[in-house]
């Protein structure tokens, strides 16, 4: 009598989740396959010897059917994704890679969410990369994961977290930065780091994340740090830092807008501290207008902010982050 051909690669999928979560002190439980309706396990989440109230729903595959070199597949039917998405608990889609002897994970709930906001009756195969930040094995489940799930900032050294700021990964990429904009804003090393990549990186792997955290340092009153919360003798060297921004670093921020849009509460109101910062400001914003290096679409959006501030350039001053005169 022979077993199901794929039973072993099923059960090692699932003993290296279970070997991960027990090892680092939280609960598995394993959901019996006449029950398996799109969830294999559950984790109650366990930090430091004490148990959180949350539980966690996983979704495990394991083989070479749902991986790649660089990528995780995870397949549903319509009736999958309706319901991983509207499930009380938050599931987790975890494939591992038997070749590799990890696994790589991600946020089943939100990515069906997504899913069904256009396709809301269909099933689909979930792709993602096997990054540098969703790996599920016995280090990062307790750093990044747990943290993740229970809504706090994840416990990853900064030198690693710069690495994944610096990575051509930009998933890994725009983790490192939120991370370090939550955990490590008061260290002149972070600032160096966000800032120095900011100037590095094109256009196309940079998000959002890294100019709030910029516009963040400068100063803003709808998200900024409070008053005293970075050491002046680190913010002040970071600040002359980005006031050193010319026509090229402001035309990236400019080309990673979403909308342009600079009324309350636009990204691009957000980011007005960039883009005043300086008595010169006005003279780099007609610098790329003027300058057909740049994409029309930018040239326009400083041609904008130009006129806003001829306007009004009173209320203009208000986002100067340098000593007035």
């Amino acid at each position: 009598m022979k077993t199901r051909g794929n039973l072993v690669t099923e059960r090692s999928g699932v003993n290296f989740v279970r070997g991960v979560v027990e090892a680092t002190g939280s609960l598995f439980k394993e959901i019996n396959l006449q029950h398996d309706f799109g969830q294999d396990a559950t984790i109650v989440l366990v930090v430091d010897g004490h148990v959180r109230p949350r539980e966690i729903a996983l979704q495990i595959k394991s083989g070479a059917t749902y991986v790649s070199e660089e990528y995780c597949f995870l397949p549903g039917t319509a009736s999958h994704v309706f319901f991983w998405a509207e499930h009380d608990l938050t599931t987790l889609g975890v494939v591992y890679d038997p070749l590799e002897k990890t696994a790589w994970w991600i946020e089943l709930q939100s990515a069906a969410r997504d899913y069904r906001k256009s396709h809301p009756k269909s099933g689909t195969t979930f792709k993602f990369a096997k990054s540098l930040w969703n790996r599920f094995d016995n280090t990062d489940f307790v750093s990044v994961l747990v943290p993740t799930l229970l809504g706090e900032a994840p416990n990853v050294p900064l030198q690693r977290l710069c690495a994944w700021v610096n990575s051509t990964d930009v998933e890994a990429h725009d983790f490192g930065v939120r991370a370090i904009r939550a955990q490590y804003f008061r260290e002149a090393e972070a600032w160096d780091c966000l800032i120095d990549a900011f100037k590095a990186r094109p256009i196309e792997n940079l998000t959002l994340s890294l100019p709030i955290a910029l516009a963040k340092l400068l100063g803003h009153d709808d998200l900024g740090y409070y008053f005293g919360e970075i050491p002046n003798e680190v913010r002040a060297p970071a600040i002359t830092k980005v006031l050193t921004f010319g026509p090229d670093e402001i035309a990236k921020l400019l080309s990673l807008l979403p909308e342009y849009d600079f009324e309350r509460p636009s990204v691009g109101y957000s980011l007005m501290p960039l883009f005043g910062q300086r008595k010169e400001s006005p003279e780099i914003l007609a610098t790329i207008q003027n300058d057909t290096k740049y994409d029309y679409t930018v040239r326009e959006i400083a041609g904008q902010l130009l006129c806003w501030y001829q306007r009004d350039p009173r209320w203009w001053g208000f986002w100067r982050r340098d000593a007035k005169e």
